[in-house]
């Protein structure tokens, strides 16, 4: 049977407390850091020193001779290609942490140094074949750009046009909780891990393929994890090694990554940059946009921009250039690729308005993608089918909650006086976050009248046990607090990781089809122990009702009536329940210190669709959330590596900038409740436009652009400098 989302709604979408709260906050939830199984070891990575090496040899024979020690991994065999300054060479474990740092320090080994960029531009400037990660071209760009238009044309009979380089530098993952696991063997073979990880079931299938066993032999827990933005799939190389130390030594081993080992091994994401060429009417039509762009995914295969960036532009120039480098590779980090394209599209937007001498929120409108009438045909409330009344409605919204009409001023030109300066500035995005199979929910109902929700998929951050509990909640009739829910355990069945913002909108049409088909099978089983049709029995809050003769029976003594049977429902992912494709604004105010270069963001409006809400109180901690990855991600963040050792300088909660409590500005949260629309993610949307956003408020402030991400106050000076005509430093 297909199920619909309930029209009238008693629970969906009002503000729900996390079930896990109380956990969280008192430190009872277990983490997998916090996991300790009796007799268990303690691993550790040995790591290669140089940017890009050789390995020659490697001894470990006094390693193996060293107090406490008992297995060892290799990872790397002899004359491997390492690619950068933390690439894993081997892996040990000891009874102690203690022990195994002493038997890494024991280990002996040769290395052969080779040649390595850390830096786009030194790579760009070397000869085209310079190959130094894993025996593959540094530098790839197509031979031609790909041309939309006439571009040459346009720019000709344009009113204004605008060049400028805009970008910006890599960033780690950061994760507060490091990656890692426990794992665990059992006398028949079987492996347990208790895994920091996205995908309970997809890290439990890599494992299971790693070492030729069958998945129902392997089971991976994460009962609650500690962030993981995109890094956190399947076991990765420390999860193999420390299955494999723990296979070795027949004894539980414990392997998480230290905090230099999370920032400089994990993942990052990539630096982007562009040479933007921009023209438009003095109606404020943008009719030109040309960019050279590179990006390095370091020693990863890949990365890219998708640009321009949500408007549409009829005539488009785009060369991208992948520039591979000597540090880890890239791995997806919250909207993989679109705060790059939005910083490449939004912020030479501005520029253009300011040189025809226009509001840029207008220019925005102006400039609006056209709602798809072919897409309407299929699914009329898809993205492409409301997008330009959607972010019209944004737009117009945000605008009302920033004041900007009365805020917006032209660049440079504020009405404070003094050096500290005021600015406003709005960027546009759009993210996908549709959900998928497979993802299966198990509902059951006990004769006590208890409900028990279970599913194999993991919590992030996202309230995901609410989320459950409230959808199964308003189906029974009863409170979420009344559901027990279980997560985070592969075998609790099928689940996809959560990444794209696909965890809400996977497993909520899986859970309103096994409430549903639970309530369906209740009724039948009722009916005639109540003596009723199973047709005419409903629930109202609190209660079975048979409709025929307006009598009602309380939840719990409806379920006594089971006796000594359990109600079961399964449900899996079904289409028509969710769907794909969301828009959002952003407007941000700054502060600039010309006379520090140093930029305090006051206020950020962050105007969001997820489709349907679950939990309004979740989504909007969501977008907070994103909004304040933003603000790092503007001011603070930035891997910094060294071009003569290749290492990054900054692998700690020290050098590594993020902002603090005092640091963040009044978040003004505004969701757009469209529940025909179906469930749709949130997670990784409101992490886009604000970086672009603080970058036209500090444009707006200044008069002047400061072209790279993060607005560190050396960066503005040197742009003010630039400004003033004097030399930048």
């Amino acid at each position: 049977m297909a199920y619909t989302w309930p029209i009238k709604r008693r629970l969906l979408g009002t503000k729900v407390a996390r079930l896990d709260g109380p956990e969280k906050s008192s430190g009872r939830a277990k983490y997998s850091f916090d996991i300790n199984r009796p007799g268990m070891l303690h691993a550790m990575i040995l790591r290669c020193p140089y940017a890009h090496a050789k390995l020659k040899s490697v001894d470990t024979s006094v390693a193996e001779r060293t107090p406490g020690f008992e297995a060892l991994h290799r990872i790397a065999k002899d004359g491997a290609e390492l690619n950068y300054a933390g690439d894993e060479v081997l892996a040990i474990a000891a009874d102690t942490e203690e022990h195994a740092a002493d038997a890494l320090r024991a280990i002996k080994v040769e290395y052969e140094q080779l040649p390595f960029f850390v830096k786009e531009e030194d790579a760009l400037r070397a000869e085209a074949t310079a190959k130094t990660v894993g025996g593959r071209a540094n530098v790839n760009a197509p031979a031609e750009p790909s041309v939309t238009g006439d571009i040459d044309k346009a720019f000709k009979e344009a009113d204004a046009v605008v060049e400028g380089v805009y970008g910006s530098h890599a960033i780690s993952h950061q994760c507060l909780e490091s990656h890692g696991l426990v794992a665990e063997w059992d006398k028949e073979g079987g492996l347990t891990v208790w895994c920091s990880t996205q995908a309970t079931d997809g890290t439990a299938q890599g494992l299971a393929r790693a070492f030729k066993i069958p998945q129902t032999k392997v089971k991976c827990i994460t009962h609650y994890m500690g962030g993981g933005f995109g890094s956190k799939f399947g076991p990765d190389v420390q999860g193999i090694a420390c299955a494999e130390l723990a296979k070795k030594a027949q004894a539980p081993v414990k392997l998480m990554l230290n905090r230099a080992e999370e920032i400089t091994a994990a993942g990052h994401r990539p630096s982007s940059y562009g040479k933007v060429k921009i023209a438009g009417k003095k109606d404020g039509t943008v009719t030109a946009f040309s960019i050279e762009s590179f990006a390095s995914p370091g020693a990863g295969g890949g990365a890219g921009v998708v640009v321009p960036y949500v408007y549409t532009i009829p005539n488009t120039s785009t060369r991208h250039t992948n520039v591979r480098l000597n540090y880890n590779a890239q791995r997806a980090m919250r909207a993989p690729g679109h705060p790059q394209s939005c910083l490449l599209t939004d912020c030479p937007l501005d520029d253009l308005a300011a040189k025809l001498n226009l509001d840029p929120m207008k220019v925005r409108l102006k400039n609006l993608p056209a709602s798809s009438e072919e897409s309407a045909k299929t699914n009329k409330t898809s993205y492409a089918a409301i997008r330009h009344t959607l972010y019209t409605e944004q737009i117009q919204l945000a605008a009302r909650l920033a004041e900007w009409e009365k805020k917006w001023h032209p660049p440079g030109q504020g009405p404070l006086t003094g050096p500290v300066k005021h600015g406003i500035g709005m960027a546009l995005h759009t993210w996908g976050g549709a959900g998928g199979a497979p993802n299966d929910v198990l509902v059951q109902i006990a004769s006590d009248g208890s409900v028990l929700v279970q599913s194999s998929t993991q919590d992030l951050g996202t309230a995901c046990r609410t989320v459950l509990a409230i959808i199964t909640a308003e189906i029974l009739g009863l409170e979420p607090k009344d559901i027990t829910v279980r997560i985070g355990d592969s075998s609790f069945g099928r689940s996809t990781g959560s990444g794209g913002s696909t965890t809400t909108p996977g497993v909520s049409p899986a859970a309103l089809n096994a409430a549903s088909a639970a309530r369906d099978s209740l009724f039948e089983k009722l009916a005639e122990r109540l003596k009723a049709k199973k047709e005419d029995l409903t629930i109202e809050p609190g209660k079975v009702v048979d409709k025929a003769n307006n009598k009602s029976w309380s939840w719990r003594e409806a379920c006594a009536r089971l006796g000594m049977d359990t109600i079961s429902g399964l449900g899996k992912w079904t289409s028509g329940l969710s769907n794909n494709g969301v828009g959002g604004v952003q407007i941000a105010e700054v502060l600039v210190d010309t006379d520090t270069g140093v930029v305090r963001c006051t206020k950020v409006v962050a105007v969001q669709d997820c489709g349907l809400i679950v939990n309004r109180l979740a989504c909007e901690s969501q977008v907070a959330g994103g909004v304040i990855a933003s603000i790092n991600y503007a001011l603070f963040e930035e891997n910094i590596l060294d071009r003569v050792t290749g290492r990054q300088v900054n692998p700690d909660m020290e050098f590594y900038k993020l902002g603090g409590i005092e640091d963040m500005p009044q978040i003004v949260v505004q969701m757009m409740d469209m529940p025909e629309r179906g469930v749709i993610g949130i997670g990784e949307p409101p992490c886009i436009s604000g970086a672009a956003a603080i970058g036209n408020a500090v444009f707006n402030a200044i008069g002047v652009r400061v072209p790279v991400v993060p607005f560190t106050p050396d960066r503005v000076l040197a742009a003010l400098a630039t400004k003033e005509g004097k030399a930048s430093t």
